[in-house]
Protein backbone atom coordinates (compact mmCIF):
# COMPACT_ATOMS: atom_id res chain seq x y z
CA UNK A 1 0.00 0.00 0.00
CA UNK A 2 2.58 2.08 1.24
CA UNK A 3 4.71 1.64 -2.77
CA UNK A 4 1.05 2.57 -4.62
CA UNK A 5 0.65 6.04 -2.41
CA UNK A 6 4.56 6.77 -3.39
CA UNK A 7 2.96 6.12 -6.76
CA UNK A 8 -0.36 8.11 -6.84
CA UNK A 9 1.33 11.12 -5.00
CA UNK A 10 4.08 11.12 -7.53
CA UNK A 11 1.95 11.79 -10.36
CA UNK A 12 -0.50 13.91 -8.05
CA UNK A 13 3.27 16.12 -7.78
CA UNK A 14 4.32 16.62 -11.17
CA UNK A 15 1.12 17.49 -12.39
CA UNK A 16 0.64 20.02 -9.89
CA UNK A 17 3.99 21.54 -10.65
CA UNK A 18 3.12 21.40 -14.39
CA UNK A 19 -0.26 23.50 -13.69
CA UNK A 20 2.77 25.91 -11.85
CA UNK A 21 4.99 26.26 -14.59
CA UNK A 22 1.93 27.11 -16.83
CA UNK A 23 1.20 29.89 -14.57
CA UNK A 24 4.16 30.88 -13.67
CA UNK A 25 4.87 31.09 -18.18
CA UNK A 26 1.22 33.20 -17.79
CA UNK A 27 2.74 35.37 -15.32
CA UNK A 28 5.69 35.95 -17.16
CA UNK A 29 3.28 37.49 -20.03
CA UNK A 30 0.78 38.69 -18.17
CA UNK A 31 2.01 40.66 -14.35
CA UNK A 32 -1.36 39.99 -12.70
CA UNK A 33 -1.47 39.60 -8.24
CA UNK A 34 -3.39 36.58 -8.60
CA UNK A 35 -1.05 34.70 -10.79
CA UNK A 36 1.66 35.77 -8.84
CA UNK A 37 -0.06 34.17 -5.72
CA UNK A 38 -1.12 30.98 -8.11
CA UNK A 39 1.67 29.95 -8.83
CA UNK A 40 4.02 29.59 -6.02
CA UNK A 41 1.00 28.21 -4.48
CA UNK A 42 0.77 25.48 -6.67
CA UNK A 43 4.57 24.41 -6.49
CA UNK A 44 3.77 24.71 -3.02
CA UNK A 45 1.24 22.46 -3.18
CA UNK A 46 3.51 20.17 -5.43
CA UNK A 47 6.05 19.73 -2.78
CA UNK A 48 3.63 18.89 -0.18
CA UNK A 49 2.34 15.82 -2.84
CA UNK A 50 6.28 15.00 -3.29
CA UNK A 51 6.89 15.38 0.41
CA UNK A 52 3.77 12.66 0.79
CA UNK A 53 5.54 10.75 -1.58
CA UNK A 54 8.99 10.47 0.00
CA UNK A 55 7.13 10.06 3.39
CA UNK A 56 5.36 7.24 1.60
CA UNK A 57 8.54 5.70 0.11
CA UNK A 58 10.17 6.31 3.68
CA UNK A 59 8.03 3.84 5.46
CA UNK A 60 7.92 1.00 2.42
CA UNK A 61 12.05 0.84 2.89
CA UNK A 62 12.38 1.80 6.29
CA UNK A 63 15.09 4.55 5.88
CA UNK A 64 15.70 7.71 4.71
CA UNK A 65 15.19 7.09 0.61
CA UNK A 66 18.65 8.13 -1.02
CA UNK A 67 19.17 4.80 -2.41
CA UNK A 68 18.29 4.01 -6.33
CA UNK A 69 18.32 6.50 -9.41
CA UNK A 70 14.63 6.96 -8.93
CA UNK A 71 15.05 8.33 -4.83
CA UNK A 72 18.04 10.01 -5.62
CA UNK A 73 16.45 12.71 -8.81
CA UNK A 74 13.17 12.52 -6.85
CA UNK A 75 15.17 14.18 -3.65
CA UNK A 76 17.21 16.26 -5.85
CA UNK A 77 13.93 17.63 -7.69
CA UNK A 78 12.65 18.25 -4.10
CA UNK A 79 15.54 19.90 -2.56
CA UNK A 80 15.09 22.15 -6.02
CA UNK A 81 11.34 23.24 -5.44
CA UNK A 82 11.94 23.86 -1.66
CA UNK A 83 15.12 26.03 -2.83
CA UNK A 84 13.45 28.19 -5.20
CA UNK A 85 10.42 28.67 -2.85
CA UNK A 86 12.63 29.79 -0.27
CA UNK A 87 14.29 32.57 -2.48
CA UNK A 88 10.96 33.64 -4.80
CA UNK A 89 9.98 34.51 -1.01
CA UNK A 90 13.26 36.34 -0.43
CA UNK A 91 13.09 38.33 -3.48
CA UNK A 92 9.76 38.54 -4.21
CA UNK A 93 10.50 37.60 -8.25
CA UNK A 94 7.49 35.44 -8.64
CA UNK A 95 8.47 34.18 -11.89
CA UNK A 96 11.62 32.38 -11.15
CA UNK A 97 9.46 28.98 -11.24
CA UNK A 98 9.33 29.07 -14.98
CA UNK A 99 12.56 28.87 -15.17
CA UNK A 100 13.68 26.07 -12.82
CA UNK A 101 10.70 23.81 -13.32
CA UNK A 102 11.80 22.70 -16.12
CA UNK A 103 14.77 21.33 -14.59
CA UNK A 104 12.08 19.95 -12.01
CA UNK A 105 10.79 18.29 -14.73
CA UNK A 106 13.60 16.70 -16.21
CA UNK A 107 14.44 15.35 -12.16
CA UNK A 108 10.96 13.90 -12.22
CA UNK A 109 11.16 12.41 -15.14
CA UNK A 110 14.41 10.94 -15.49
CA UNK A 111 13.23 9.67 -11.68
CA UNK A 112 10.26 7.84 -13.23
CA UNK A 113 11.80 6.25 -15.75
CA UNK A 114 14.63 5.00 -13.34
CA UNK A 115 12.08 3.87 -11.05
CA UNK A 116 12.89 0.61 -9.13
CA UNK A 117 10.76 -1.09 -6.22
CA UNK A 118 11.97 -0.97 -2.61
CA UNK A 119 13.00 -4.88 -2.96
CA UNK A 120 15.74 -4.52 -5.45
CA UNK A 121 17.39 -1.96 -3.59
CA UNK A 122 19.75 -2.32 -1.17
CA UNK A 123 20.36 -1.01 2.39
CA UNK A 124 23.69 1.27 1.46
CA UNK A 125 22.34 4.65 2.88
CA UNK A 126 21.90 3.20 6.31
CA UNK A 127 25.29 4.60 6.81
CA UNK A 128 25.38 7.92 8.41
CA UNK A 129 28.30 9.38 5.88
CA UNK A 130 26.30 8.25 2.80
CA UNK A 131 22.93 10.05 4.10
CA UNK A 132 25.17 13.68 4.55
CA UNK A 133 26.92 12.58 1.25
CA UNK A 134 23.87 12.65 -0.80
CA UNK A 135 21.77 14.97 1.33
CA UNK A 136 24.60 18.12 0.63
CA UNK A 137 25.38 17.53 -2.50
CA UNK A 138 21.44 18.20 -3.37
CA UNK A 139 21.59 21.22 -1.48
CA UNK A 140 24.76 22.08 -3.88
CA UNK A 141 23.27 21.16 -6.87
CA UNK A 142 20.29 23.40 -6.33
CA UNK A 143 21.79 26.02 -5.17
CA UNK A 144 24.38 26.26 -8.45
CA UNK A 145 21.39 25.59 -11.01
CA UNK A 146 19.31 28.32 -9.37
CA UNK A 147 22.35 30.75 -9.98
CA UNK A 148 23.05 29.51 -13.47
CA UNK A 149 19.91 30.77 -13.96
CA UNK A 150 20.32 34.39 -12.38
CA UNK A 151 23.52 33.89 -14.43
CA UNK A 152 22.00 33.42 -18.17
CA UNK A 153 18.82 35.97 -17.03
CA UNK A 154 21.46 38.45 -16.47
CA UNK A 155 22.95 37.85 -20.00
CA UNK A 156 19.80 38.18 -21.77
CA UNK A 157 19.02 41.04 -19.91
CA UNK A 158 22.45 42.71 -20.78
CA UNK A 159 21.82 41.69 -24.37
CA UNK A 160 18.61 43.44 -24.64
CA UNK A 161 20.14 46.74 -22.75
CA UNK A 162 22.95 46.96 -25.06
CA UNK A 163 20.86 46.39 -27.88
CA UNK A 164 18.52 49.12 -26.88
CA UNK A 165 15.55 46.17 -27.01
CA UNK A 166 12.50 47.40 -24.98
CA UNK A 167 10.68 43.89 -25.05
CA UNK A 168 8.51 41.97 -22.78
CA UNK A 169 11.01 39.82 -21.37
CA UNK A 170 13.10 43.44 -20.42
CA UNK A 171 10.43 45.05 -18.61
CA UNK A 172 9.70 41.57 -17.06
CA UNK A 173 13.49 40.66 -15.91
CA UNK A 174 14.46 42.58 -12.49
CA UNK A 175 17.66 44.72 -12.91
CA UNK A 176 21.10 43.66 -13.62
CA UNK A 177 22.13 44.43 -10.11
CA UNK A 178 19.70 42.32 -8.79
CA UNK A 179 20.33 39.19 -10.80
CA UNK A 180 24.10 39.43 -10.71
CA UNK A 181 23.59 39.63 -6.57
CA UNK A 182 21.51 36.63 -6.07
CA UNK A 183 23.67 34.26 -8.85
CA UNK A 184 26.30 35.21 -6.46
CA UNK A 185 24.05 34.16 -3.40
CA UNK A 186 22.76 31.11 -5.02
CA UNK A 187 26.45 29.86 -5.94
CA UNK A 188 27.74 30.75 -2.23
CA UNK A 189 25.38 28.84 -0.96
CA UNK A 190 25.66 25.99 -2.91
CA UNK A 191 29.78 25.78 -3.19
CA UNK A 192 30.09 24.57 0.67
CA UNK A 193 27.60 22.35 0.34
CA UNK A 194 29.66 20.92 -2.48
CA UNK A 195 32.74 20.83 -0.43
CA UNK A 196 31.38 18.91 1.94
CA UNK A 197 29.93 16.50 -0.34
CA UNK A 198 33.54 16.06 -1.63
CA UNK A 199 34.82 15.53 1.98
CA UNK A 200 32.67 13.33 3.17
CA UNK A 201 32.79 11.25 -0.37
CA UNK A 202 36.14 10.92 0.20
CA UNK A 203 35.96 10.22 4.44
CA UNK A 204 34.18 6.68 3.37
CA UNK A 205 36.07 6.27 0.35
CA UNK A 206 39.32 6.55 1.16
CA UNK A 207 38.79 3.02 3.44
CA UNK A 208 36.50 0.88 0.64
CA UNK A 209 38.02 2.17 -2.83
CA UNK A 210 41.67 2.57 -2.87
CA UNK A 211 41.40 4.10 -6.67
CA UNK A 212 38.75 6.62 -5.56
CA UNK A 213 40.66 9.51 -7.32
CA UNK A 214 40.19 7.62 -10.75
CA UNK A 215 36.42 7.41 -10.66
CA UNK A 216 34.60 9.78 -13.30
CA UNK A 217 32.24 11.48 -11.07
CA UNK A 218 34.99 12.28 -8.32
CA UNK A 219 36.82 13.57 -11.54
CA UNK A 220 34.11 15.87 -13.30
CA UNK A 221 32.67 16.79 -9.63
CA UNK A 222 36.01 18.08 -8.76
CA UNK A 223 36.08 20.14 -12.01
CA UNK A 224 32.66 21.38 -11.12
CA UNK A 225 34.08 22.13 -7.65
CA UNK A 226 36.91 24.15 -9.13
CA UNK A 227 34.77 26.44 -11.33
CA UNK A 228 32.58 27.30 -9.16
CA UNK A 229 35.41 28.23 -6.23
CA UNK A 230 36.86 30.34 -9.53
CA UNK A 231 33.59 32.06 -9.61
CA UNK A 232 33.87 32.96 -6.49
CA UNK A 233 37.54 33.59 -6.18
CA UNK A 234 37.22 36.16 -9.21
CA UNK A 235 33.96 38.52 -7.35
CA UNK A 236 36.24 38.52 -4.15
CA UNK A 237 39.54 37.96 -4.82
CA UNK A 238 39.54 39.68 -8.15
CA UNK A 239 36.07 42.09 -8.05
CA UNK A 240 35.00 41.03 -11.28
CA UNK A 241 30.90 41.05 -11.62
CA UNK A 242 28.46 40.92 -14.19
CA UNK A 243 29.03 39.46 -17.08
CA UNK A 244 32.28 37.82 -17.06
CA UNK A 245 31.58 35.43 -13.98
CA UNK A 246 28.08 35.02 -15.51
CA UNK A 247 29.63 33.18 -17.85
CA UNK A 248 31.76 31.01 -15.52
CA UNK A 249 28.55 30.47 -13.56
CA UNK A 250 26.64 28.31 -17.24
CA UNK A 251 30.00 26.55 -17.60
CA UNK A 252 29.40 25.30 -13.94
CA UNK A 253 26.28 24.26 -15.42
CA UNK A 254 28.11 22.37 -18.20
CA UNK A 255 29.77 20.68 -15.30
CA UNK A 256 27.01 19.12 -13.54
CA UNK A 257 25.84 18.15 -16.77
CA UNK A 258 29.39 16.42 -17.27
CA UNK A 259 29.30 14.71 -13.90
CA UNK A 260 25.64 12.86 -14.98
CA UNK A 261 27.18 11.66 -18.27
CA UNK A 262 30.17 10.53 -16.35
CA UNK A 263 27.47 8.19 -14.57
CA UNK A 264 27.75 5.97 -17.60
CA UNK A 265 31.35 5.52 -16.89
CA UNK A 266 31.92 2.23 -14.71
CA UNK A 267 33.07 3.05 -11.20
CA UNK A 268 32.51 2.92 -7.43
CA UNK A 269 29.74 5.41 -7.81
CA UNK A 270 26.54 3.62 -9.14
CA UNK A 271 22.20 3.39 -7.93
CA UNK A 272 20.95 0.59 -6.20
Amino acid sequence: MSERLVIIFFWLAFMTYAAAFVFYLYLFVNKRQILSILAPTLAGLGLIFQTLSIAARWKSVGYIPLEGAFESYFMFAWALVLILLVIEALTKIKFLGAWVLPFVGTLLGIAWVKYESPERLSDVVKNTWIILHVTVVFLAYSGFIIGAVFAFLYLVQQRQLKKRHVNLLFRRLPSLEVLDDWSNKAISFGLPFMTMTIITGIIRAVKEFPAWYRDPIVVTTTITWLVFALYLSLRYLWDWQGRRVAYVALAGLAGMLLIQVSRIFPAFHKFG
